[in-house]
């Protein structure tokens, strides 16, 4: 699309079928979005529930914890948490499309139609820069891989 062309010029409008898309989509989105945020507190719950198993089964016959398990436990109860925090956000800023395109659609409302385009770009921009560091990650994998047949 070019920089100089603007849809408003062309008038474009939500007609009815539009609308039909638009209601179902956030229904669907909320759906989504409230099973997201219920996984999340499930994962966090993890986080905490995995950690201390690690960290029990850490323990050597003498009573003595091991150092390395202990901090594996720890770092894994981490990283748990990291994801369960940004799986929230993400199903939140979901939540928050599908809640506000509805108020918009029940009462026409602009300032709702607005506020769910941009959570919904949000969420969008999220899951594009998690795709983008998984991605990396994988090709830094198959390349430390390649690395390491090569100098065997």
């Amino acid at each position: 699309m070019d920089a100089d062309q603007n849809l408003l010029k062309y008038d474009l409008q939500i007609d009815e079928q539009g609308q039909t898309h638009l209601k179902e989509t956030a229904m669907w989105a909320k759906f989504i979005a409230i099973v997201g945020i219920i996984l999340s507190v499930f994962l966090c719950f993890a986080a905490f529930f995995m950690g201390a198993l690690l960290s029990r089964f850490s323990t050597n016959p003498y009573g003595r914890s091991g150092s390395a398990a202990a901090l594996s436990a720890g770092f894994i109860t981490v990283f748990y948490l990291i994801i369960a925090v940004v799986f929230f956000f993400i199903s939140l800023y979901l939540y928050r499309f599908a809640t506000k395109m509805k108020q918009a659609l029940q009462t026409a409302d602009q300032l709702s139609l607005n506020q769910s385009f941009q959570n919904i770009k949000v969420y969008f921009r999220i899951l594009g820069i998690i795709t983008v560091l998984y991605v990396g990650l994988i090709g830094l994998s198959i390349l430390i891989g390649i690395i390491g047949v090569a100098t065997r």
